[in-house]
């Protein structure tokens, strides 16, 4: 879908229409992109049938806007496109401590993910993670690591249940070393999960609301 959409909306964003309403022209589209005016007029329904776009039709024609959907569309282009030409080697994110459902230890307890863990991490994880929001500031960095390569951690299947590759990151919470854990295959979400071989709750005296800074690299 994002190689489909992705250069009309940022046509449309360079013609207005990225934080408000813009009358815009299936004529003028069109004109921009290079394609018939059918053509554009086809583009833009397909992009309100997706949510990318919000059309309003009045008595001087079609304003459009588009949608949080297509901004962050817009938004994980221009991360790939800043990690090609704006390398770097650390990053900072800042979030929020809260309790997750206990799902992580589920999965750090696997014994297949632990001995990958102090691998190629070197150390051996406590049986849990802490959970980060992210502030909404930080989000474009912490979308970044979805693009980074990070150290793989390979998936397996166990008792008839498939467990997922992940990537970490390794990283430092307040002195201590520790390591971000994404899943390869993820889906928008502003919690990031980080283990270490201490309970970081317990060795920092966090609690839930507490703000945190994460040093983490990308090497």
């Amino acid at each position: 879908m994002k190689g489909d959409h992705v250069g009309t909306l940022k046509q449309l964003a360079i013609m207005g229409a990225l934080n408000s309403f813009a009358e815009i022209t299936t004529r003028m589209l069109g004109e921009s992109l290079g394609i018939s005016q059918q053509a554009a007029s086809k583009e833009i329904l397909k992009l309100a049938e997706k949510k990318l776009v919000e059309r309003q039709i009045g008595q001087k024609g079609q304003r459009l806007t588009i949608t949080k959907a297509g901004h962050e569309m817009l938004k994980r282009e221009y991360l790939e496109y800043k990690l090609l030409f704006e390398p770097t080697k650390n990053m900072q994110i800042h979030g929020s401590v809260f309790s997750g459902l206990g799902e992580g230890r589920y999965y750090i307890s696997q014994a297949r993910y632990k001995q990958q863990f102090a691998k190629k991490l070197m150390f051996a994880p406590f049986e849990g993670t802490l959970n980060i929001r992210v502030t909404a500031s930080d989000m474009p960095l912490f979308e970044t690591l979805t693009f980074s390569e990070g150290i793989r951690i390979d998936g397996f299947v166990s008792k008839g249940r498939t467990f997922g590759d992940v990537k970490c990151f390794l990283a430092m919470l307040q002195g201590i070393e520790c390591s971000v854990i994404i899943p390869v295959r993820t889906h928008y979400t502003d919690v990031m999960e980080v283990i270490a071989s201490r309970h970081l709750r317990s060795a920092l005296s966090l609690k839930d609301g507490d703000m945190v800074e994460l040093d983490i690299s990308l090497e």
